[in-house]
């Protein structure tokens, strides 16, 4: 690949905002030893402001900033080539319980859930437990687990503090795991083993205990079933680029579709490089492969 003036997107002000930087800094150091000229830019405010010239813009903003489809949109109005994910796509993925009927409607097991806008909107239906999390948020920022009614109506006030809108799913006892795909690329499954109960922002992004398994520990069928599902996911969600989608599989090997993250983290701890590992590509390799994918992206035909 020829040198290119790539902006990076990182920062900007969601719950992600440290997670994002760690991510833009390693992602930056990739740029550079593949010979690209990068420019850094701290959230979407600030790219409004540039003048430099691009070729591509690399987007590392995670949370609302860079994930709900308003960036996205914004760049293809603009006319930038960019690693974002088609603005359509990356605002439905945002929306948690939208993507949860889309991917259903296509045949991939969810758990019962409902949304919630207010506090009188919840419905206690059976015994617990459930899962409390914000129905637009990533990195399991706000999650909480309620083992009976009195814990679900405390979690749900809890939450509603640091979020407008909420998702309360029943509780799947299982195996977390995700599969990330780039490009037509689907890698290899890593499994979560979190230091704590939840996989929630301290396991993920602060405990030195939470341990990651890549291939998954467990079979290989259960894990090729994930790929499988993890690609409908893409291409049922209409994705471009690259993703990570998450699942949680229980002991009678029913996978369960959770979410899909449309910029993955990119930090020391996120699985992403760690599957990428697996499949044989390093950090930088990972980068090339991700910076590729916006020559195959809405905007990018005139490349």
């Amino acid at each position: 690949m020829r040198s290119l003036n790539v902006m990076l997107l990182q920062g900007g002000q969601s719950a992600e905002r440290e997670v994002s930087l760690n991510s833009g800094a390693a992602v930056h150091q990739a740029l550079l030893a593949l010979g690209h000229q990068v420019t850094v830019v701290d959230g979407f405010s600030a790219l409004k402001k540039q003048q430099a010239e691009v070729d591509v813009v690399f987007n590392m903003l995670h949370g609302a900033d860079g994930e709900d489809g308003q960036l996205a949109a914004w760049l293809n109005l603009e006319g930038y080539v960019s690693t974002c994910c088609d603005f359509a796509a990356t605002s439905v993925t945002w929306h948690k319980d939208q993507a949860k009927a889309i991917v259903a409607e296509a045949g991939l097991l969810t758990p019962k859930a409902q949304l919630l806008k207010h506090h009188d909107d919840l419905k206690i239906v059976g015994d617990g437990p459930w899962i409390v999390k914000p129905a637009t948020e990533g990195s399991s920022v706000g999650l909480y687990k309620a083992n009976d009614a009195q814990a679900l109506k405390q979690a749900v006030n809890e939450a509603f503090h640091t979020a407008d809108e909420l998702l309360v799913e029943a509780f799947i006892d299982g195996v977390e795991c995700t599969v990330g795909i780039v490009g037509n690329d689907v890698l290899p499954v890593v499994s979560i083993n979190p230091a704590s109960e939840l996989y929630d922002y301290h396991a993920k992004y602060m405990s030195q205990s939470t341990e990651y398994h890549c291939p998954a520990d467990f079979s290989l069928e259960w894990q090729e079933a994930l790929q499988q599902d993890a690609k409908l996911a893409y291409e049922t969600l209409k994705i471009k680029g690259w993703c990570r989608v998450d699942f949680i599989i229980d002991n009678q090997g029913r996978r369960w579709f959770l979410e899909v993250n449309t910029t993955p983290g990119m930090t020391n701890n996120s699985l992403l490089p760690k599957a990428a590992a697996v499949h044989g590509w390093s950090f930088v390799d990972l980068v090339a492969r991700i910076l590729a994918t916006a020559y195959v992206s809405e905007g990018a035909a005139d490349e």
